[in-house]
């Protein structure tokens, strides 16, 4: 019994210093409050044992009393019956007082192994708490014990010791630019000069006239030529950075900060492109912007100009196409591995741009573009100059800018087309069998 209750007390302190331990969860604390548990009902069936055999002897001396008290009965069988119900009485109450005084104390033992086991526990709790352990965390340190929950609990906390806690940064991760950049899909055209026109020369509808012999030829018209002039403008833009960023920090600044630049850069030509491609063109607004769609192809655009054109869509208009679909109950939209947006509607590039790029729009608006875009839009750039520069060493710091002149012109009017509306509701016909 005192091995069994030696083990029991070490496996309660093994389960409890499972607390402090960074290795073991809740399920470790259940397994060994499932063993302790075993260790109680091993200990429990030891103590029915023992009672077992208390009971045993204390048979035997009942029968030993039982055999004398027969021979006082048969010395005295001649005796009044009065007095034999007396002497039967007063054995009665004898072995009865007996039997409770043998019951209270095998409960007193039990209660005191009980007790004594319980205040090893306590005083353990207390040692592993400190002096000032009050009752309560022993319960709440019990709750926990069974329950895996801490409650009322109090102590040293995180915002205490954070002043030693470790701390570890990552490399960062940046956000990818969500939509295709437009500076691709236009023509640019590298520049000499501030000033400067571009000659483009119109399509002739004129014809050959018939000819006699020795007759005279008749003239043709002179080509109509059409200039695109350019002003450059000026864009800049930087960062300027300390001497102690770039010392206390393991970071690359420089690094990060020439991206940005090249982000500012491509923000600006988003910007001007969708101004080019809107600047003075009439809005039209439609019920069935596929019919519409389809009309700018094949009728507003010639063909070799409607076989180059783009489509840009806000993201509400893609979205607005997306969930829709043909007579046949296909999708609209198809996708298109071989293009950079991958989705193509009515055999052309779908270019899918926010809605607040274009301009005066708000989220959820509806904006279409249908161009073909190395026509309609040119962007005549002399240079762009990327550098790091550096101060007199009197204030410390660094600056990286950009230097960029440009001008995107909106070099065809005639060939640009700007849509709004919503789509016409269209049945799906059923095929045969459905």
């Amino acid at each position: 019994m005192a091995s069994k209750l030696s083990l029991l007390n070490s496996k309660k302190e093994e389960v409890r210093s499972f607390t402090e331990s960074e290795d073991k969860t809740v399920d470790d604390v259940k397994v060994g409050m499932s063993e302790i548990k075993a260790q109680e009902d091993e200990i429990f069936e030891i103590r029915s044992s023992i009672e077992l055999l208390g009971k045993a002897s204390a048979l035997n001396v009942e029968e030993k009393r039982d055999e004398s008290t027969t021979d006082e009965v048969i010395v005295e069988e001649n005796s009044s019956d009065d007095e034999k119900e007396e002497t039967s009485d007063e054995d009665v109450e004898t072995k009865k007082n007996a039997d409770d005084k043998k019951d209270s104390a095998n409960d007193d033992e039990e209660e005191k192994v009980t007790e004594e086991r319980d205040a090893g526990g306590a005083e353990n709790m207390k040692i592993k708490l400190g002096d000032e352990a009050t009752n309560a965390k022993v319960t709440a340190f019990a709750d926990f014990l069974k329950t895996g929950e801490v409650r009322d609990v109090t102590g040293i906390a995180l915002k205490d010791g954070q002043v030693i806690i470790p701390e570890t940064i990552l490399s960062p991760e940046k956000e990818v630019y969500q939509f295709p950049r437009l500076g691709s899909l236009v023509r640019t055209v590298s520049v000499t000069t501030t000033t400067g026109k571009l000659p483009v020369f119109n399509n002739s509808t004129d014809l050959l006239t018939a000819h006699t012999e020795y007759g005279k030829t008749d003239q043709n018209k002179t080509p109509v030529i059409t200039p695109i002039l350019w002003d450059l403008k000026t864009y800049t833009g930087g960062y300027v950075f300390s001497q102690e960023l770039i010392t206390d920090s393991s970071y690359d600044w420089q690094a990060e900060l020439q991206s940005r630049l090249t982000e500012l850069r491509d923000n600006t030509d988003d910007s001007l492109i969708i101004t080019a491609l809107t600047d003075d063109i009439t809005k039209v607004t439609s019920d069935d912007l596929l019919g519409d769609l389809k009309k700018a192809l094949n009728v507003t655009l010639k063909p070799q100009d409607s076989a180059s054109a783009s489509i840009i869509m806000s993201q509400s208009a893609y979205d607005v196409f997306d969930q829709a679909t043909d007579a046949m109950g296909r999708p609209l939209l198809q996708p298109n591995v071989t293009q950079a947006t991958g989705y193509t509607l009515l055999g052309k590039t779908v270019v899918i741009v926010e809605d607040t790029l274009f301009p005066k729009a708000k989220a959820g608006d509806v904006n279409i573009v249908v161009a073909p875009l190395k026509k309609a839009v040119i962007n005549f750039k002399l240079t762009e100059i990327t550098g790091q520069f550096q101060d007199t060493y009197d204030i410390w710091y660094k600056q990286l800018g950009i230097f960029l002149r440009e001008n995107v012109v909106q070099a065809r009017k005639d060939l640009i087309v700007n849509l709004t509306g919503k789509l016409k509701t269209v049945t799906v016909v059923p095929t045969k069998g459905e």
